[in-house]
């Protein structure tokens, strides 16, 4: 089953509540247990067996999240890996504490939660006289555009090209966690 109607069928039980109960590698991926609860603290009514493959990137800290989205391709998140390659390149900041800010701004308006602004740019990489960072595309014209706001100036130097149609990844997304990965099946336990 497609794991866009198993997300429907887990939503159409009125006060369903989804705690993942098991996690363990698989050929090519990870497959994720769910028990379905009525209400937070309520008896398992359901279990469902997702299979993610081709998967990117898996963080899991929190098993009781309560329900599952499913997002596209187009999420921040999975572009981080489809998108294309950027670099942005600056020299003799005069105001280091207002760029630094501005990229955080940026970042946050981009990229939410979803990747750590500390690991694209280093607050000492803007110190020195000359520095740069690399991500995204999207991420490095948004950053490129807060430093003009700034009255700063940047180069930015595109790589490579995009893989977005070549890879479409996906973001399950349960509770504090969440799978990027290129496909997602679903099964019902019985």
């Amino acid at each position: 089953m497609t794991i866009q109607n198993a997300i429907k069928l887990i939503h159409s039980e009125s006060d369903s509540w989804v705690r993942l109960e098991q996690t363990r590698k698989v050929p090519r991926g990870l497959e994720l247990r769910f028990g379905i609860h009525r209400g937070k603290r309520g008896a398992r009514i359901d279990s469902w067996s997702v299979r993610c493959l081709g998967v990117r990137e898996a963080t899991i800290t929190a098993l009781d999240g309560g329900g599952l989205r499913l997002y596209p391709g187009t999420h921040p998140a999975a572009l981080r890996y489809t998108a294309r390659r950027a670099e942005l390149r600056w020299r003799g900041i005069r105001d280091k504490d207002a760029i630094i800010g501005a990229l955080y701004e940026a970042h946050i308006t981009v990229m939410d939660d979803w990747l750590p602004f500390d690991e694209v740019v280093s607050a000492e990489a803007i110190l020195k006289k000359t520095a740069s960072c690399r991500g995204p595309d999207f991420l490095m014209r948004a950053y490129a555009k807060a430093f003009r706001a700034k009255g700063e100036r940047v180069q930015l130097v595109l790589r490579g090209s995009s893989r977005a149609k070549s890879i479409g990844l996906k973001v399950l997304h349960f509770g504090d966690s969440y799978v990027i990965a290129a496909a997602f099946t679903a099964q019902r336990e019985t």
